[in-house]
């Protein structure tokens, strides 16, 4: 009775020639040895994208002392980052909200010539479809999680966005959508439709404009019962820290940034199972 499709159907082996290549996974090591793995977005050859719990386990808002964050891009080798920024607001996972929840890495070595990227800038809205990407658990809607994160193993899905929430005090946005079963009239069909899973948090969601994957948000939590059908998946739209991204980084983004203050941090990912915080491989 397992459904027809099957995890491995949604692996994205295409490496360096992928239309995702410029996802990548990462392998974040504390001081104490602790080890786990989580996804980010290459924005350019020094700047990647991702989630800020995912180097902020103490949930003070801040990256944890002594870290080291490697970024794995099938195709195009193994990178360490130097250093790194966290959003403006972000406080830690749920302390006292999930909004901010975002990180700039640094790489002071540029990542390989011949890595594209994807185009920056855009609003996500209520009804978007998206493409999810991530190196996370992967498993069957009826069961929940039945692999492990992986350095190599990238995976790609759809989902549509049902709804997009203010942050406290009216400020900073999460979206969140549906893990539907096939047979509900909202699934997008069991070959497509998609939650994300542990070590998924901080990868992209994009939107398809023109045969260009447009960077709208990046993927940070779950809640419910471990990967089942009628969970909800969800993360943080990019549309609010464009500004920050371009004065942080120098890049350029379209349409023009809204302006937002600069903020300190590092960085990794994993995705939040069941709303709490990310598990640890």
């Amino acid at each position: 009775d397992l459904p027809a499709d099957r995890p491995s159907g949604r692996w994205d082996g295409l490496g360096a020639v992928s239309p995702y290549a410029f996802g990548g996974a990462l392998e974040v090591e504390a001081a104490g040895g602790a080890r786990w793995l989580g996804t980010a977005t290459a924005l350019s050859p020094h700047w990647v994208l991702t989630a800020g719990h995912n180097v902020d386990f103490d949930d003070d808002g801040r990256p944890d002392a002594g870290l080291t964050v490697r970024f794995h891009l099938p195709g195009f080798g193994v990178h360490t980052a130097t250093g790194a920024w966290t959003a403006p607001g972000f406080s830690g996972f749920g302390q006292p909200s999930i909004h901010h929840d975002l990180a700039l890495l640094y790489f002071e070595d540029p990542l390989p010539a011949g890595l594209l990227f994807p185009v920056l800038g855009g609003a996500l809205e209520a009804g978007s479809v998206i493409a999810l990407v991530g190196f996370g658990h992967s498993g069957y809607g009826s069961y929940g999680y039945t692999t492990q994160a992986s350095l190599t193993d990238r995976r790609v899905g759809w989902n549509t966005v049902d709804a997009l929430t203010p942050g406290p005090g009216g400020e900073g946005r999460v979206f969140r959508y549906t893990f539907d079963p096939p047979d509900s009239p909202r699934s997008l069909g069991n070959d497509l439709e998609t939650i994300i899973g542990p070590g998924d948090s901080g990868g992209p969601a994009l939107v398809w404009r023109g045969g260009t994957p447009l960077l709208v948000a990046v993927n940070t939590f779950t809640e419910g019962y471990g990967g089942r059908f009628g969970d909800i998946g969800g993360g943080i739209p990019l549309e609010a820290y464009w500004g920050w991204i371009e004065e942080t980084t120098g890049l350029v983004m379209v349409p023009e940034p809204k302006g937002v203050a600069l903020g300190l941090a590092l960085l990794a990912l994993v995705v939040v199972a069941a709303g709490r915080r990310p598990g640890r491989v």
